[in-house]
């Protein structure tokens, strides 16, 4: 039960990470002047919670990944908006670095509030930079994802042809 729970906290802090990624990219989106009528969705298969906002699906594999409302009218919103997740990752990367120097530096060693968080943080601080660095390195995907786009590679399409 124990390596249960553990392999489930894993996969939920997995999960928020990408969740904020996507959120960042909604930011992104409204800080450029994007309307109403974005979504974030999250898992594949039929629909188990759906709002205006965020659909969850059945099975929790299989994308989560955000869906402007409407087409983005300039290149400057469309960089913006695809910035927005990566930014989101750096930052939680710069946080839980900060979380992991202040728990190492001040707990306890043999407290079990430091044997729960120190890994943690540690986990979500390499998680975090490899989203980031998975999502801002412009690339077309092969494995997973395959066929998209990173959005380094949806930034560096709309640089091109805003100098068109």
């Amino acid at each position: 039960m124990y390596y249960f729970a553990k392999i489930l906290l894993v996969w939920l802090l997995c999960l928020l990470s990408v969740l904020l990624h996507e959120l960042g990219h909604a930011a992104g989106y409204r800080i450029s002047g994007g309307k109403a009528g974005w979504k974030v969705i999250a898992g594949s298969g039929p629909k188990m919670i759906s709002t205006p906002k965020y659909v969850f699906r059945l099975i929790p594999v299989g994308g989560l990944y955000f869906v402007p409302g409407e087409e983005t009218r300039s290149n400057k919103e469309k960089i913006i908006m695809f910035a927005g997740g990566p930014l989101v990752s750096l930052m939680l990367t710069v946080l839980f670095g900060i979380i992991r120097f202040c728990i190492f530096r001040f707990a306890q060693p043999e407290s079990s509030l430091y044997e729960i968080l120190f890994p943690s943080s540690r986990f979500l601080l390499f998680f975090n930079f490899f989203q980031f660095l998975f999502t801002a390195i412009p690339m077309r995907y092969r494995v997973v994802c395959r066929g998209f786009e990173s959005d380094g590679l949806q930034i560096v399409h709309a640089l091109k042809h805003k100098k068109s």
